[in-house]
């Protein structure tokens, strides 16, 4: 299972969603690493690390939506 880092806020913080984005950013690139990894292993991965380290699943459907737009931004050149 992949280690995604556990929550620091509590639920309703504002910056919550930002931080579990930010922790499954930083699973996401080591897991990124493994070539023989697809798209829906590593989804499922950071899902069910994101869920052991103590994330809602709401939350972790959120943050992974978004990295996917962020990622689709960046391949057509709008993100920084």
């Amino acid at each position: 299972m992949t280690h995604v880092a556990s929550p620091t806020r509590p639920i309703g913080d504002p910056d919550r969603a930002l931080d579990c984005e930010e922790a499954l950013e930083t699973a996401l690139k080591h897991l990124s690493e493994d070539d023989t990894l697809r798209e829906e292993d590593i989804e499922a991965q950071l899902m069910q690390g994101g869920l052991a380290a103590g994330w809602e699943e709401s939350e972790l459907q959120t943050a992974i939506a978004d990295l996917r737009r962020n990622a689709a931004l960046g391949l057509q050149g709008l993100s920084e």
